[in-house]
Order: structure tokens, then C-alpha cells, then sequence
């Protein structure tokens, strides 16, 4: 008899199957566009942004006859500097003329996927250094119940809780639910475990994993108006496709430009845990 279970039989008639593509991972998008962070344009290495550093400006009681009280604004600048960031992936001519994978439509995905990681990275990490702390908790192993309005009910930033779409949260999802399963007479932030489920306080919540765990010293909540926050890209991003600096196939070289910066402190922050 022959079949396909014996190779002599028949088995070796029967090619192995081979499916177009690679599964690629799912990682987090680009935070910047999702959260309305503000694209600064310019020419150059270097654009400086103009900033309102004036926190007083109202006007003064003036008697008759005296003059009008001397006021001006006072200026300052965030110097917005481009680094660049690169990669670069080897393939063999004999994996480019032998593949049946769609291997480059893969590597488009995967690149995509690391540059927008390292946006989110350069984002928090900027938002961690020059934004507000808004809150230190009371532990380095919890957020407890009514720690997370403390960030919200802030004065300064009240001023800047708009409904222009930038207002919002941004932590890993075990923080986030670790905040929704707190209870007191029944769930605290969450009416039920499967509604509201990207929602803290009112305010949208975004995922990523380069916001901290909770725990010691760590920054695991972000919060504000992310307009306030501007970040440069410069040429945008690059590929360049060398076939002559290595002889046994082709490079693909990829890189971008970019720089992020808060341009108002108050608009933007975190909270930290002791």
C-alpha cells in the first residue's frame, strides 16, 4: 500500500507544506501620535523652543493718577537636539534568492516595531527627568487607593486638563490593573473587572512596558496633557540598502533622528513610589 506515514511508500512524493510569511510578535505602537505629543518642525541639529516661564501676570490695583504698573513676560528656551538611532540587519544572497517567507515584508515589521519602542522610551524617559512628580506613594510595593487622584486633582495641572484628546495615562497594564483591583465597598476604579478597561479616573489609559514595574524608586505612572511635550524627527526615517561592504551579500541600514523635550513641567508627570 502506499501512504503518505511511509517516505518509500509515498511519503516522499508529498512536498512539506511551507507558509508564505512569519508570524511576527505584537509590541506597542508609537505612543507619540496616540497621544497627541507635539511635532516640532525646523531645519538643523538644533531648534530651540520659545517657552512661556512667566507664573504671575496678573494686573495691579493703580491709583488715580499713577502709572500703570510695569509688567513684561518672562521667556525662556528648550534647546531641542537631534541624536540618531541606527540598526542594521546582514542577509546572505543565498537567504535573499532562497527565501519563501516574505522575509523582507517581516523585517519592515520588525524594524517598525523597534523604532517605535525606542520613541516610547525617549518619551517617558523625558517626561521622568523634566516633568512633575506629582505624587510619591506611600509604598514601593503598592499604589493605594486614592494615590492615583492625587496626580489628576494637581492645581497647576488642572489648567491644562482639556478635552483636546492629550490628556492621558500612560503605564504597563499590570499597573493599571493592579490600580482597578483595588477595593474598598466593592471596586474602587472599576464598576466591574471587565468594563472601563482602558479608562483610570476618566482619562484614557495607554500601555507600555518602558514605564517602570511598581516598586522601589520607580517612576510607574505617567499622567498630563502630552501636547506639552514636543519631539523633532529629522529626516524622518532612512534605509539605505548596501550591497558593496559585504561581499557575501547585503546590508540594509536602517536610521532615524529624533529628540524629545517637555516644554511646560506643570503639563506632564509621573507618580513615584519611596
Amino acid at each position: 500500500n502506499m501512504t503518505v506515514g511511509t517516505d518509500a511508500a509515498g511519503g516522499y512524493a508529498v512536498p512539506a507544506g511551507h507558509y508564505q510569511g512569519i508570524i511576527a510578535r505584537r509590541d506597542e505602537s508609537m505612543l507619540a501620535t496616540q497621544l497627541g505629543v507635539t511635532l516640532i518642525p525646523g531645519k538643523g541639529t538644533t531648534v530651540n523652543v520659545p517657552i512661556d516661564a512667566e507664573d504671575d501676570g496678573e494686573f495691579v490695583a493703580t491709583n488715580e493718577g499713577s502709572n500703570h504698573d510695569q509688567d513684561s513676560p518672562n521667556l525662556g528656551e528648550a534647546a531641542m537636539t537631534l541624536l540618531r538611532y541606527t540598526k542594521k540587519v546582514y542577509l546572505s544572497h543565498e537567504l535573499m534568492e532562497d527565501e519563501d517567507s516574505r522575509l523582507l515584508d517581516f523585517l519592515a515589521n520588525f524594524v517598525g516595531r523597534g523604532m517605535a519602542k525606542t520613541h516610547n522610551s525617549l518619551l517617558l524617559t523625558q517626561v521622568g527627568s523634566a516633568g512633575t512628580a506629582f505624587d510619591t506613594f506611600a509604598s514601593n510595593s503598592a499604589i493605594a487607593v486614592g494615590e492615583p487622584e492625587n496626580l489628576v486633582s494637581n492645581d497647576d495641572l488642572s489648567n491644562y486638563l482639556d478635552d483636546a484628546g492629550s490628556v492621558g495615562w500612560v503605564m504597563r497594564s499590570t499597573t493599571h490593573w493592579a490600580i482597578k483591583s483595588l477595593t474598598g465597598n466593592g471596586r474602587v476604579y472599576a464598576a466591574d473587572p471587565g468594563g472601563q478597561q482602558m479608562q483610570l479616573l476618566g482619562y484614557p489609559v495607554r500601555y507600555s512596558n518602558k514605564a517602570a514595574t511598581i516598586g522601589a524608586a520607580a517612576k510607574s505612572v505617567y499622567f498630563g496633557n502630552w501636547s506639552y511635550v514636543g519631539y523633532r524627527e529629522a529626516p524622518g526615517f532612512t534605509l539605505l540598502r548596501d550591497p558593496y561592504s559585504w561581499d557575501a551579500g547585503v546590508i540594509l541600514k536602517y536610521q532615524f533622528r529624533t529628540v524629545y523635550k517637555v516644554l511646560q513641567a506643570e503639563a506632564i508627570g509621573y507618580g513615584v513610589h519611596p
